[in-house]
């Protein structure tokens, strides 16, 4: 089903300017991994969803298919392995979670539940699968709350987001942090770091971590530079980790899909390009320009479509950084999903660009393919035509076909063509790198199919 081609490793280095450049050689396609030909280049592959940023459509237990959240209808229903049966009353998101349990018995026990799933959802023996799978890097998705100043502790403990008084987490310890990295590294496994919430909450969605709660994020001077004390913490963390470890922490992102679903009418677009300008700036300085002639993380700039448009991200870029940081450590860094993309997307009750059942035919499956092909190889060509991009990334996709589970094309046919079709185009375009999304899902009931890797391969667990 999947060719996942034995790939050299990632070791030969040459000294350029102040930076080390490593594995300066031409893009080679490995099944869903890409090794690129630019910078300090690593294969990529997996996110790690679900894990250290809890979403509920993923503890949805086979009783909801959206994908996308929903305001009036909390979809997370288990947690296990301490609440295998729920709560009795469903949530929206971890700090919907953490509060309700919080609320329901007491912070302790809300944090043994959350050490409880945190220590169990990630296996040694996924781990290995993903070795054996070729995979050499995954993308961990962090609350701000693993960069407050509780999370030196060694002990997690519960808090209160900033904004909203009814929306809490448990923190995560820089020492269970950096023991998830040796994990990883102890089978040459490289890891991304990355923001995926900002206290007030910074995106609309429910890896926002106060869905349903209105972001407050950009509104808040308080909250904008707590938000730059939580990367300089980021940063911080990883000067802090020995140099073995170092090694292994192949990239960051300051923040993921800032202001998504927020800004259609613009009124953030200054707010957040001077918010992230000052916060890749504190990575230049901290990070980058105290490196030694060592190899320094990727810099993983997500930004979004549905918070600012394509060109105003190319101006971004190139009012920011450098043509030398573009061409070494600075990647654009644009998500994409055929699950909402109208004019790609596939379902069974013919409201979208195709039909699954259309695939039952070798014509109806060479239409398919041909459609799926043409979104993939130009996910992302907009940023190479107009911007002069030379670092470009795509941190999540899937094999979904459509935002609702159950409508959305099943089998082996479709979802076989929708990774050798992604994977083509993202070779085709000359993407530094791609990430799925995500690694796995066992209690997503419908969503599974489609938005788990390890489920794709197999090698799931029955």
């Amino acid at each position: 089903m999947v060719n996942w081609a034995t790939a050299p490793p990632c070791r030969d280095c040459a000294l350029k300017g102040k930076f080390l450049i490593c594995c300066a050689f031409p893009m080679k396609l490995t099944g869903l991994l890409i090794l690129p030909a630019l910078a300090s280049a690593t294969l990529t592959g997996v996110n790690l969803g679900g894990w250290y940023l809890i979403e509920e459509w993923m503890f949805s237990n086979g009783q909801f298919d959206r994908v996308a959240e929903m305001s009036d209808l909390p979809q997370g229903v288990i947690m296990p392995p301490l609440l295998p049966d729920g709560l009795g009353e469903n949530w929206y998101g971890e700090g919907d979670l953490v509060n309700k349990i919080s609320s329901k018995y007491d912070d302790d026990f809300a944090v043994k539940v959350i050490e409880a799933h945190r220590d169990s959802y990630i296996t040694d023996e996924d781990i290995k699968k993903m070795k054996e799978s070729n995979i050499t890097a995954v993308r961990m998705p962090l609350g701000w709350w693993a960069f407050v100043e509780e999370s030196l502790s060694d002990t997690p403990v519960v808090i209160t987001d900033p904004a909203h008084s009814d929306m809490k987490f448990v923190t995560i310890t820089h020492d269970a942090l950096a023991s998830q990295i040796k994990r990883f590294a102890d089978e040459d496994i490289d890891v991304l770091l990355d923001i995926h919430a900002m206290p007030g909450g910074s995106s609309q969605g429910s890896y926002s971590g106060i869905f349903p709660s209105t972001p407050m994020f950009w509104d808040s001077g308080d909250l904008l530079n707590q938000g730059l004390d939580i990367v300089t913490a980021l940063c911080d963390f990883y000067l802090g980790l020995d140099s073995s470890l170092q090694s292994h922490v192949t990239g960051v992102t300051l923040i993921n899909e800032p202001a998504h679903n927020m800004n259609s009418e613009g009124a953030l677009t200054e707010k957040l390009t001077a918010w992230l300008s000052q916060a890749i700036d504190i990575y230049r300085q901290k990070v980058v320009l105290a490196a030694e002639n060592v190899p320094v993380p990727m810099l993983y700039v997500n930004l979004i479509e549905t918070a600012l448009q394509p060109q105003q991200i190319v101006d971004f870029f190139h009012d920011t950084f450098s043509a030398s940081e573009l061409e070494e450590w600075a990647i654009l860094d644009i998500h994409h999903y055929f699950a909402w993309d109208g004019g790609h997307n596939g379902c069974y009750d013919g409201s979208c660009a195709y039909t699954c059942a259309d695939s039952a035919t070798s014509e109806g499956l060479d239409s398919i393919t041909s459609l799926i092909g043409d979104g993939a190889v130009s996910s992302h060509q907009f940023f190479f035509d107009n911007g002069t991009i030379p670092l470009v990334s795509c941190s999540e996709y899937s094999l979904a076909t459509y935002d609702l589970s159950a409508s959305s094309c099943r089998g082996s046919t479709i979802l076989t063509a929708m990774h050798d079709e992604q994977a083509k185009g993202f070779e085709n375009q000359g993407l530094y790198g791609a990430y799925f999304w995500t690694w796995k899902m066992p209690y997503g009931g419908t969503h599974e199919e489609a938005w788990s890797l390890k489920n794709f391969l197999g090698i799931e667990e029955s």
